[in-house]
């Protein structure tokens, strides 16, 4: 078998390594023959690095490196150009005299190689246009930035600092437009858009391809690249979990699969390669992605809201919002598209609107038991268990033994985090149930009210009511009053509705009544 290229973002060094790659040359050969420059945003280890260097060898003209990829069987003239290729993730970044620092020994670098020498007194941006005039006497330059926002994005929950970052970027990217008739070929990526760089106001012939319908797929897997591409995997894989393929491919789109990057309510679904990639490596179903770290930035911004995550999926956002957002006011929903956390679900084409919702089991589970363990702050072992306890309960719907679980869940939970709200407790019943994939809902409309939770298992319905301060009764009256059990009367399974009140005197449950409704 071909190896796994794990961590490997080097172009020349996969393909001298014999690993595996996934081709995505034609679509790069339409990418560099009908335009000159380009913007992509893609979460992080989507691949962004290694299409950046995939770039930088054909525009070097090696050709041989391509040998049997589609584009080998393309017209294309596999001309030499000079290339530069900055990545902010290598630049020194700690503070912005750091960054314009990082970038001036950067650009030194590259004209040391190319034996031009450069005066120091220079800021950044008249270095990059006097590298590249030099460069263009031997034919037109190929720029290639990857990650341009990596030092505005390290900071976002420093609004002060991510502002100084952005503003010291902007004379250097300003001077891009400027350098247009000694360049070939401009490509950048990132992970967010921020509309008031100069990257983009300068740029104004830019084509932002983040959501464009001919290059939804141009990073990510599809499910028939991995078909073909790591059926040798899948077979190990098949015969560990003694599944059938067709039961693990299930299985695998399941964890993994669901990220869409297109408004075309018929586009491919995408996996991240980082999962699939170390899912066959480890052959462990696990949150792989999510793992390799999750911005604590993320979670204040979480808590700030009132940890919204049952409102995030579902929710609405114009294209407007996709696209960008300020360092001054972060948008939530626009965040955690950008960073991978939410994706495209569905477009309205009459109203413009695009509807987000989590992708896969991985990143609603991982983000679940992230978040409760902020809210709770109870041990994330002892919370497993109690993760898993609950589903059993409901599955054999043996409800004695919910009162003791939940009371056992709260009392762990430190008096100066407990919120006296029913959506408190509401959240972390929801929390639980995702972080297995349970088909869960809350506060789910109906023509007279909203319900506080629907949990279902193969064979009953449960209609859940919190209350608060209040009583077990009160709560099974308004499910009474209200029918919410109506609309799941057709389902042929055996309905049964809960009431839980929490006490916030004793930070707890105080009272769980049940029955089965006839």
């Amino acid at each position: 078998m071909k190896k796994l290229p794990i961590g490997i973002q080097n172009f020349a060094k996969l393909r001298n390594e014999d690993c595996v790659y996934v081709d995505k040359t034609a679509l790069i050969y339409s990418l560099i023959t009908k335009g000159s420059y380009y913007f992509l945003a893609r979460p992080r280890r989507f691949g962004k690095s290694l299409l950046v260097s995939t770039l930088q060898e054909i525009f070097s003209g090696n050709k041989e490196l391509f040998e049997g990829l589609a584009i080998s069987a393309l017209p294309y003239d596999w001309q030499e150009h000079p290339v530069i290729t900055i990545s902010f993730t290598d630049i020194p970044h700690d503070s912005p005299a750091e960054l314009l620092s990082g970038i001036k020994k950067y650009l030194q670098t590259v004209a040391h190689d190319n034996n031009i020498l450069l005066d120091n007194s220079l800021l950044p941006g008249q270095m990059l246009q006097e590298v590249v005039k030099r460069l263009s006497t031997y034919n037109k330059v190929v720029l290639l930035i990857d990650e341009y926002d990596y030092p505005i994005i390290k900071y976002i929950h420093e609004p002060v600092v991510a502002h100084q970052m952005r503003e010291a970027l902007k004379s250097f990217y300003l001077v891009i437009k400027g350098l247009d008739p000694y360049l070939k070929f401009v490509f950048l990526t990132g992970v967010s858009r921020f509309s008031k760089t100069s990257i983009f106001s300068g740029l104004n012939n830019l084509n932002d391809i983040t959501i464009h319908v001919d290059y939804d797929t141009l990073l990510g897997y599809t499910q028939a690249e991995i078909a073909t591409y790591f059926l040798p995997y899948l077979n190990v894989l098949g015969e560990e979990q003694k599944i059938s393929l067709e039961e693990l491919n299930i299985k695998i789109k399941t964890w993994y699969n669901g990220y869409r990057f297109s408004p075309r309510n018929n586009a491919i679904l995408l996996y991240n390669p980082f999962s699939i990639l170390l899912l066959f490596n480890q052959r462990q179903f696990f949150n792989h992605w999510f793992e390799t770290g999750t911005p604590t930035f993320l979670i204040n911004l979480l808590k700030v809201n009132d940890y919204p995550i049952q409102n995030l999926d579902g929710i609405k956002a114009t294209a407007g919002e996709l696209g960008q957002f300020e360092v001054e006011n972060i948008d939530l929903k626009t965040l955690m598209l950008q960073a991978g956390y939410l994706t495209i679900k569905d477009y309205n084409e009459n109203t413009g609107n695009f509807i987000l919702g989590y992708p896969n089991r991985e990143i609603m589970e991982a983000l679940s038991r992230l978040i409760a363990q902020s809210m709770t702050n109870v041990a994330p072992a002892y919370f497993r268990d109690v993760v898993y306890e609950l589903p059993q309960i409901f599955e054999h719907c043996d409800l004695e033994r919910l009162y003791d679980v939940l009371r056992q869940l709260f009392a762990m939970v430190p008096y100066t985090i407990h919120i006296g709200e029913e959506k408190y407790y509401q959240t972390i019943f929801y929390l639980i149930f995702k972080m297995l994939g349970a088909d869960i809902v809350v506060e789910y409309p109906t023509n007279i009210g909203r319900i506080d939770c629907v949990f279902q298992t193969r064979t009953a319905c449960f209609v859940i009511e919190f209350k608060v301060n209040k009583s077990a009764d009160d709560a099974m009256a308004q499910i009474e009053n209200k029918k919410y059990y109506e609309q799941y009367a057709l389902q042929n399974k055996k309905i049964i509705l809960v009431g839980i009140d929490f006490d916030t005197k004793i930070k707890n449950v105080s009272e769980i009544k049940y029955e089965v409704h006839s």
